[in-house]
């Protein structure tokens, strides 16, 4: 899903779900990680970040995993964003749209 498609996107959390060691080496400024197969223990701390989360990783597929387990806990505003890599590229052709 692009950025451009989410309501609020520019508001929201980028959570990158790639490994510590992955988010480490490059990521998409300000995003947060929380390794994907760790997700369900970060719930709490996954609940203060703003709302909607976009979810990314090297591919899209964990983060699309991440993304149906929310849901089916519940979580709405959750979206699958796919690749880290994108991320930047996509806010800043948004922003100028939302001034």
């Amino acid at each position: 899903m692009f950025i451009r498609e989410i309501p609020n996107a520019i508001s929201g959390t980028v959570i990158d779900v790639r490994s510590r060691e992955e988010y480490d080496l490059a990521h998409a400024s300000g995003a947060v990680n929380i390794p994907w197969d760790m997700h369900l223990y970060y719930l709490k701390d996954l609940e203060t970040l703003p709302l909607p989360w976009l979810l990314c990783c090297e591919e899209g597929i964990r983060s699309g995993w991440v993304t149906l387990s929310l849901k089916m806990l519940g979580y709405e505003e959750v979206y699958n964003v796919g690749r880290w890599f994108d991320i930047d590229r996509e806010k800043a052709e948004v922003a100028p749209k939302a001034a």
